[in-house]
Protein backbone atom coordinates (compact mmCIF):
# COMPACT_ATOMS: atom_id res chain seq x y z
CA UNK A 1 0.00 0.00 0.00
CA UNK A 2 2.57 2.59 0.96
CA UNK A 3 4.23 2.48 -2.40
CA UNK A 4 1.03 2.75 -4.15
CA UNK A 5 0.20 5.84 -1.68
CA UNK A 6 3.85 7.23 -2.79
CA UNK A 7 3.35 6.69 -6.37
CA UNK A 8 -0.40 8.72 -5.86
CA UNK A 9 1.10 11.34 -4.20
CA UNK A 10 3.59 11.69 -7.16
CA UNK A 11 0.75 11.61 -9.48
CA UNK A 12 -0.95 14.53 -7.95
CA UNK A 13 2.05 16.80 -7.61
CA UNK A 14 2.09 16.30 -11.11
CA UNK A 15 -1.41 17.15 -12.00
CA UNK A 16 -3.21 19.34 -9.13
CA UNK A 17 -2.56 22.37 -11.29
CA UNK A 18 -5.06 20.64 -13.89
CA UNK A 19 -7.75 19.91 -12.33
CA UNK A 20 -10.32 23.17 -12.03
CA UNK A 21 -13.34 20.95 -11.69
CA UNK A 22 -14.73 18.18 -9.13
CA UNK A 23 -15.27 15.44 -12.32
CA UNK A 24 -11.19 16.20 -13.20
CA UNK A 25 -10.39 15.30 -9.92
CA UNK A 26 -12.47 12.35 -9.46
CA UNK A 27 -11.16 10.84 -12.39
CA UNK A 28 -7.12 11.67 -11.70
CA UNK A 29 -6.83 11.15 -7.72
CA UNK A 30 -9.76 10.41 -6.27
CA UNK A 31 -10.74 6.83 -8.64
CA UNK A 32 -7.39 6.10 -8.07
CA UNK A 33 -7.65 6.37 -4.37
CA UNK A 34 -10.26 4.27 -4.04
CA UNK A 35 -8.23 1.47 -6.20
CA UNK A 36 -5.68 1.80 -3.53
CA UNK A 37 -8.04 0.92 -1.23
CA UNK A 38 -8.33 -2.48 -3.36
CA UNK A 39 -12.20 -1.71 -4.92
CA UNK A 40 -12.79 -2.08 -8.47
CA UNK A 41 -14.27 1.52 -9.83
CA UNK A 42 -15.90 -0.33 -12.39
CA UNK A 43 -17.67 -2.53 -10.41
CA UNK A 44 -21.15 -1.68 -9.50
CA UNK A 45 -21.51 -4.02 -6.97
CA UNK A 46 -18.85 -2.88 -5.29
CA UNK A 47 -18.21 1.04 -5.96
CA UNK A 48 -21.43 2.77 -7.03
CA UNK A 49 -20.89 6.45 -8.49
CA UNK A 50 -24.25 9.40 -7.79
CA UNK A 51 -25.58 6.86 -4.93
CA UNK A 52 -29.26 8.19 -3.96
CA UNK A 53 -29.53 9.70 -0.39
CA UNK A 54 -32.14 11.27 -0.57
CA UNK A 55 -32.99 13.65 2.70
CA UNK A 56 -36.22 14.26 4.60
CA UNK A 57 -38.00 16.50 2.65
CA UNK A 58 -35.21 16.60 -0.48
CA UNK A 59 -35.68 14.15 -3.06
CA UNK A 60 -32.54 13.60 -5.57
CA UNK A 61 -30.25 14.05 -3.38
CA UNK A 62 -26.96 11.55 -4.20
CA UNK A 63 -23.22 11.33 -2.79
CA UNK A 64 -20.08 11.09 -5.10
CA UNK A 65 -19.28 7.51 -4.22
CA UNK A 66 -20.78 4.49 -1.94
CA UNK A 67 -18.26 1.44 -1.28
CA UNK A 68 -20.59 -1.52 -1.12
CA UNK A 69 -20.31 -4.67 1.29
CA UNK A 70 -23.04 -7.05 1.32
CA UNK A 71 -25.77 -4.62 -0.94
CA UNK A 72 -25.14 -2.16 1.54
CA UNK A 73 -22.98 0.93 1.64
CA UNK A 74 -19.90 0.92 4.29
CA UNK A 75 -18.13 3.96 3.07
CA UNK A 76 -19.64 6.88 1.12
CA UNK A 77 -16.96 9.54 -0.75
CA UNK A 78 -18.11 13.14 -0.55
CA UNK A 79 -15.99 14.75 -3.83
CA UNK A 80 -14.72 18.17 -3.90
CA UNK A 81 -12.79 19.93 -6.84
CA UNK A 82 -9.01 19.81 -5.73
CA UNK A 83 -8.06 22.93 -3.73
CA UNK A 84 -11.95 23.41 -1.96
CA UNK A 85 -11.70 24.63 1.21
CA UNK A 86 -13.21 21.34 3.25
CA UNK A 87 -14.80 23.60 5.59
CA UNK A 88 -17.69 22.96 7.75
CA UNK A 89 -20.35 23.65 5.16
CA UNK A 90 -19.02 20.40 3.41
CA UNK A 91 -18.77 18.77 6.39
CA UNK A 92 -22.44 19.44 7.19
CA UNK A 93 -23.03 18.18 3.53
CA UNK A 94 -21.03 14.73 4.12
CA UNK A 95 -23.64 14.62 7.75
CA UNK A 96 -26.57 14.75 6.13
CA UNK A 97 -25.78 12.07 4.20
CA UNK A 98 -24.32 9.86 6.62
CA UNK A 99 -27.57 10.13 8.52
CA UNK A 100 -29.67 8.74 5.97
CA UNK A 101 -27.72 5.81 4.88
CA UNK A 102 -26.06 4.73 8.13
CA UNK A 103 -22.33 4.29 6.52
CA UNK A 104 -20.09 3.37 8.87
CA UNK A 105 -17.50 5.59 7.60
CA UNK A 106 -18.41 8.93 5.74
CA UNK A 107 -14.96 10.57 3.35
CA UNK A 108 -14.52 13.89 2.98
CA UNK A 109 -12.04 14.59 -0.43
CA UNK A 110 -10.72 17.26 -2.34
CA UNK A 111 -8.30 14.42 -4.07
CA UNK A 112 -5.26 15.80 -1.95
CA UNK A 113 -6.58 15.67 1.59
CA UNK A 114 -8.90 12.67 2.67
CA UNK A 115 -10.74 13.60 6.00
CA UNK A 116 -12.10 10.25 7.60
CA UNK A 117 -15.22 10.33 10.25
CA UNK A 118 -17.46 8.03 11.91
CA UNK A 119 -20.60 7.73 13.84
CA UNK A 120 -20.42 9.05 17.41
CA UNK A 121 -20.53 5.95 19.81
CA UNK A 122 -23.80 4.91 20.98
CA UNK A 123 -25.18 7.98 18.21
CA UNK A 124 -26.60 7.53 15.56
CA UNK A 125 -24.55 11.00 13.64
CA UNK A 126 -21.57 11.46 12.06
CA UNK A 127 -19.00 12.75 14.63
CA UNK A 128 -17.71 16.52 13.87
CA UNK A 129 -14.63 15.06 14.04
CA UNK A 130 -12.24 13.34 11.25
CA UNK A 131 -11.23 10.43 13.25
CA UNK A 132 -8.25 10.20 10.21
CA UNK A 133 -6.67 12.55 8.03
CA UNK A 134 -4.52 11.17 5.02
CA UNK A 135 -2.44 14.07 3.23
CA UNK A 136 -1.05 13.56 -0.23
CA UNK A 137 1.59 16.48 0.07
CA UNK A 138 2.45 14.99 4.05
CA UNK A 139 1.81 11.36 4.40
CA UNK A 140 1.95 10.51 7.75
CA UNK A 141 3.23 6.45 7.23
CA UNK A 142 1.79 6.17 10.63
CA UNK A 143 -1.68 6.01 9.64
CA UNK A 144 -0.90 3.93 6.60
CA UNK A 145 -1.79 0.54 8.73
CA UNK A 146 -4.98 1.89 9.71
CA UNK A 147 -5.78 2.90 6.32
CA UNK A 148 -5.27 -0.74 5.68
CA UNK A 149 -7.84 -1.93 7.38
CA UNK A 150 -10.46 -0.48 5.37
CA UNK A 151 -9.34 -1.83 2.17
CA UNK A 152 -11.34 -4.90 0.81
CA UNK A 153 -11.34 -7.80 2.25
CA UNK A 154 -10.21 -6.46 5.44
CA UNK A 155 -12.88 -4.08 6.58
CA UNK A 156 -14.58 -6.11 8.90
CA UNK A 157 -17.13 -3.36 11.02
CA UNK A 158 -16.18 -4.24 15.00
CA UNK A 159 -12.49 -4.24 14.65
CA UNK A 160 -12.90 -0.54 12.24
CA UNK A 161 -14.88 0.72 14.74
CA UNK A 162 -12.54 -0.17 17.52
CA UNK A 163 -9.77 1.41 15.73
CA UNK A 164 -11.70 4.61 14.79
CA UNK A 165 -12.31 5.51 18.61
CA UNK A 166 -8.73 4.77 19.29
CA UNK A 167 -7.72 7.15 16.45
CA UNK A 168 -10.11 9.33 17.33
CA UNK A 169 -8.98 10.00 20.71
CA UNK A 170 -5.52 9.60 19.70
CA UNK A 171 -6.17 12.63 17.80
CA UNK A 172 -7.50 14.76 20.39
CA UNK A 173 -5.13 14.24 22.67
CA UNK A 174 -2.31 14.44 20.75
CA UNK A 175 -3.97 18.23 19.55
CA UNK A 176 -4.64 19.15 23.01
CA UNK A 177 -1.14 18.34 24.02
CA UNK A 178 0.02 20.46 21.11
CA UNK A 179 -1.88 23.24 22.04
CA UNK A 180 -0.96 23.14 25.56
CA UNK A 181 2.70 22.86 24.73
CA UNK A 182 2.60 26.21 23.16
CA UNK A 183 -0.25 27.94 24.84
CA UNK A 184 -0.97 26.29 28.46
CA UNK A 185 -4.25 26.50 29.60
CA UNK A 186 -5.33 26.95 32.95
CA UNK A 187 -6.47 23.62 33.63
CA UNK A 188 -3.54 22.00 32.05
CA UNK A 189 -1.25 24.43 34.28
CA UNK A 190 -4.08 24.00 37.38
CA UNK A 191 -3.21 20.04 37.06
CA UNK A 192 0.55 20.83 37.63
CA UNK A 193 -0.27 22.96 40.89
CA UNK A 194 -2.46 20.74 41.86
CA UNK A 195 0.67 18.20 41.67
CA UNK A 196 2.96 20.36 43.95
CA UNK A 197 0.47 20.45 46.87
CA UNK A 198 -0.20 23.99 46.12
CA UNK A 199 -3.15 26.13 46.05
CA UNK A 200 -4.47 27.33 42.32
CA UNK A 201 -4.10 31.17 42.99
CA UNK A 202 -4.25 33.39 39.66
CA UNK A 203 -0.74 34.75 40.43
CA UNK A 204 0.01 31.49 41.06
CA UNK A 205 -1.28 29.87 37.74
CA UNK A 206 0.27 32.82 36.01
CA UNK A 207 3.49 31.81 37.08
CA UNK A 208 3.37 28.07 36.86
CA UNK A 209 2.21 28.38 32.69
CA UNK A 210 5.66 29.49 32.43
CA UNK A 211 7.34 27.01 34.20
CA UNK A 212 4.80 24.39 31.95
CA UNK A 213 5.83 25.75 29.03
CA UNK A 214 9.49 25.57 29.81
CA UNK A 215 9.76 22.19 31.21
CA UNK A 216 7.94 20.92 28.04
CA UNK A 217 10.04 22.26 26.01
CA UNK A 218 12.98 21.24 27.81
CA UNK A 219 11.62 17.66 28.07
CA UNK A 220 10.70 17.10 24.32
CA UNK A 221 14.34 18.62 23.29
CA UNK A 222 16.09 16.13 25.54
CA UNK A 223 14.08 13.48 24.14
CA UNK A 224 14.75 13.95 20.57
CA UNK A 225 18.30 14.55 21.62
CA UNK A 226 18.97 11.24 23.56
CA UNK A 227 16.99 9.37 20.69
CA UNK A 228 19.10 11.11 17.99
CA UNK A 229 22.30 9.76 20.09
CA UNK A 230 20.84 6.19 20.60
CA UNK A 231 20.51 6.77 16.83
CA UNK A 232 24.03 7.90 16.07
CA UNK A 233 25.74 5.28 18.16
CA UNK A 234 24.12 2.55 16.40
CA UNK A 235 24.93 3.92 13.02
CA UNK A 236 28.45 4.54 13.92
CA UNK A 237 28.82 0.98 14.55
CA UNK A 238 26.75 -0.17 11.55
CA UNK A 239 27.75 2.76 8.69
CA UNK A 240 29.35 5.50 7.65
CA UNK A 241 28.94 7.81 10.48
CA UNK A 242 27.57 10.84 7.67
CA UNK A 243 26.22 10.35 4.38
CA UNK A 244 28.55 12.85 3.03
CA UNK A 245 28.75 12.11 -1.23
CA UNK A 246 31.44 12.05 -4.05
CA UNK A 247 31.99 16.07 -5.16
CA UNK A 248 29.33 16.12 -7.43
CA UNK A 249 30.36 17.64 -10.67
CA UNK A 250 28.53 21.11 -10.20
CA UNK A 251 31.89 22.17 -7.96
CA UNK A 252 35.37 21.62 -7.59
CA UNK A 253 35.80 22.53 -4.19
CA UNK A 254 37.84 19.57 -1.95
CA UNK A 255 36.48 18.41 1.49
CA UNK A 256 39.87 17.43 2.86
CA UNK A 257 38.71 18.99 6.69
CA UNK A 258 36.88 15.86 8.62
CA UNK A 259 33.49 16.48 10.19
CA UNK A 260 33.08 17.13 13.98
CA UNK A 261 30.88 15.66 16.13
CA UNK A 262 29.41 18.84 16.78
CA UNK A 263 28.73 19.03 13.00
CA UNK A 264 27.23 15.32 13.09
CA UNK A 265 25.25 16.33 15.71
CA UNK A 266 23.63 19.29 14.35
CA UNK A 267 23.17 17.42 11.26
CA UNK A 268 20.83 14.98 12.85
CA UNK A 269 19.06 17.56 14.62
CA UNK A 270 18.05 19.05 11.27
CA UNK A 271 16.83 15.96 10.31
CA UNK A 272 14.93 15.26 13.19
CA UNK A 273 13.23 18.77 12.56
CA UNK A 274 12.08 17.83 8.73
CA UNK A 275 10.83 13.80 9.67
CA UNK A 276 8.03 13.29 8.06
CA UNK A 277 8.39 16.28 5.68
CA UNK A 278 10.33 14.69 3.23
CA UNK A 279 12.60 11.56 2.63
CA UNK A 280 15.87 11.86 4.64
CA UNK A 281 17.60 10.25 2.15
CA UNK A 282 17.55 13.30 0.65
CA UNK A 283 19.27 14.81 2.98
CA UNK A 284 23.41 15.43 3.08
CA UNK A 285 25.91 16.79 4.25
CA UNK A 286 28.89 18.73 3.38
CA UNK A 287 31.96 20.14 4.25
CA UNK A 288 32.34 23.56 2.55
CA UNK A 289 34.87 25.77 4.07
CA UNK A 290 37.44 24.13 6.60
CA UNK A 291 36.77 22.30 9.63
CA UNK A 292 33.31 23.12 11.92
CA UNK A 293 32.07 24.70 8.69
CA UNK A 294 29.62 22.60 6.80
CA UNK A 295 26.34 22.86 5.60
CA UNK A 296 23.00 20.76 5.64
CA UNK A 297 22.06 20.62 1.56
CA UNK A 298 19.21 18.65 -0.16
CA UNK A 299 19.43 16.17 -2.93
CA UNK A 300 23.16 16.41 -2.81
CA UNK A 301 22.80 19.58 -4.56
CA UNK A 302 25.17 22.94 -2.96
CA UNK A 303 22.65 24.60 -4.85
CA UNK A 304 19.96 23.58 -2.65
CA UNK A 305 21.39 24.55 0.92
CA UNK A 306 19.41 24.12 4.04
CA UNK A 307 20.76 24.83 7.05
CA UNK A 308 24.70 26.25 7.27
CA UNK A 309 26.66 25.51 9.90
CA UNK A 310 29.40 27.48 11.82
CA UNK A 311 30.47 25.39 14.14
CA UNK A 312 34.42 25.87 14.50
CA UNK A 313 35.93 23.87 17.74
CA UNK A 314 38.11 26.35 18.63
CA UNK A 315 35.58 29.41 18.53
CA UNK A 316 32.31 28.07 20.34
CA UNK A 317 32.02 31.60 21.46
CA UNK A 318 30.90 32.50 17.53
CA UNK A 319 29.17 29.28 16.56
CA UNK A 320 25.96 29.89 14.39
CA UNK A 321 23.58 28.59 11.69
CA UNK A 322 22.03 30.51 8.66
CA UNK A 323 18.74 29.04 8.02
CA UNK A 324 18.85 29.57 4.22
CA UNK A 325 15.51 29.91 2.26
CA UNK A 326 15.18 28.96 -1.71
CA UNK A 327 15.81 32.74 -2.58
CA UNK A 328 19.39 32.42 -0.82
CA UNK A 329 18.00 34.81 2.04
CA UNK A 330 19.53 33.17 5.22
CA UNK A 331 18.49 33.69 8.91
CA UNK A 332 21.52 33.81 10.46
CA UNK A 333 21.51 32.67 14.56
CA UNK A 334 23.74 32.49 17.54
CA UNK A 335 23.86 29.24 19.46
CA UNK A 336 25.94 28.05 22.38
CA UNK A 337 24.93 24.33 21.76
CA UNK A 338 23.72 22.12 19.02
CA UNK A 339 20.87 21.75 20.78
CA UNK A 340 19.90 25.40 20.64
CA UNK A 341 19.30 24.37 17.08
CA UNK A 342 15.56 22.48 18.31
CA UNK A 343 13.79 25.88 18.96
CA UNK A 344 15.01 26.91 15.46
CA UNK A 345 12.61 23.54 14.17
CA UNK A 346 9.63 25.57 12.82
CA UNK A 347 12.17 27.95 10.28
CA UNK A 348 13.71 25.14 9.14
CA UNK A 349 10.74 23.38 8.03
CA UNK A 350 9.33 26.67 6.45
CA UNK A 351 12.50 26.87 4.43
CA UNK A 352 12.59 23.14 3.49
CA UNK A 353 8.60 24.12 2.13
CA UNK A 354 9.63 26.92 0.09
CA UNK A 355 12.09 24.14 -1.93
CA UNK A 356 9.58 21.79 -2.27
CA UNK A 357 6.73 24.13 -3.21
CA UNK A 358 8.77 25.38 -5.78
CA UNK A 359 9.63 22.06 -7.26
CA UNK A 360 6.04 21.53 -7.15
CA UNK A 361 5.59 23.92 -8.98
CA UNK A 362 5.31 23.12 -12.74
CA UNK A 363 6.95 25.60 -15.57
CA UNK A 364 4.65 24.56 -18.11
CA UNK A 365 0.95 22.67 -17.98
CA UNK A 366 1.50 19.11 -17.54
CA UNK A 367 -0.79 16.22 -18.78
CA UNK A 368 -2.49 14.00 -16.93
CA UNK A 369 -0.97 10.53 -16.47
Amino acid sequence: MEDAINILAERAKKVRSSLATEEATKNALIMPFIQVLGYDVFNPLEVVPEFIADIAGKKGEKVDYAIMQDGKPIMIIECKACGTALDDNKRDQLHRYFLTLESSIGILTDGIRYLFYSCDEGKNQMNPIPFMELNLENIDKTLLPELRKLCKGKFDLKTTLDTVSELRYNRQIKTLLEQNIAQPDEDFVGYFVKKADLKATQKRLEVFAGYVKRAFEEFLSEQINARLKTALSASQKKEEPVQVPQQPEETKEEEDDPITDAELQAFYIVKATIGGLIDLNRVFLRNTAGVGRSVVILDDSIRKPLVRLVLDIDRPDRWSVEIVKANKEAKRVEIKTVDDIFPQAEAIREALKTYENKAATPTTTPTPS
